[in-house]
C-alpha cells in the first residue's frame, strides 16, 4: 500500500490521506445496450482506463504522492510543491467578566481581612 494525498483539483487544497496499491488512473465509463435472446434490451456498464494521445493511461490528478511538509496550517498543492494555503488564527485572550472581577475582588478583601 502506498500513501497518497487527495487534493481539491480546483483550489489545490489538501483534503485527506488515502492508501492505494498504486497511483489511481482516470477511468471512463462505457455503457453498451445489448439485445437479449428474448428481445429485451439490457444496458451493461464497464469502466476502462482513460488513455492519452500516445495510448498511455492517465494518472488521476487529485492524488499526489509528494509528502506534505510538517507545520503547514492549510497545505495547498501549487502544481509542483506544497505551499502554505492559510494563516493560523491568532489566539483570543479572554477578558475577565464583571462577575469574575467581582469574585476576585471579594476574595482579595477576604484575604486581607483574614491576615
Amino acid at each position: 500500500m502506498k500513501l497518497f494525498r487527495k487534493i481539491d483539483t480546483t483550489t489545490g487544497n489538501f483534503l485527506e490521506d488515502v492508501l492505494f496499491e498504486s497511483h489511481p488512473f482516470l477511468m471512463k465509463t462505457i455503457q453498451k445496450e445489448i439485445t437479449l435472446e428474448d428481445g429485451a434490451t439490457e444496458i451493461r456498464v464497464a469502466e476502462k482506463p482513460l488513455l492519452d494521445e500516445e495510448g498511455n493511461t492517465q494518472l488521476d490528478p487529485q492524488y499526489i504522492d509528494v509528502e506534505v511538509p510538517q507545520g503547514f496550517y492549510l497545505p495547498r498543492w501549487a502544481g509542483t510543491e506544497w505551499v502554505e494555503g492559510g494563516v493560523a488564527p491568532e489566539p483570543i485572550t479572554s477578558q475577565p467578566t464583571v462577575e469574575d472581577r467581582l469574585a476576585m475582588a471579594e476574595m482579595a478583601i477576604l484575604d486581607l481581612m483574614m491576615e
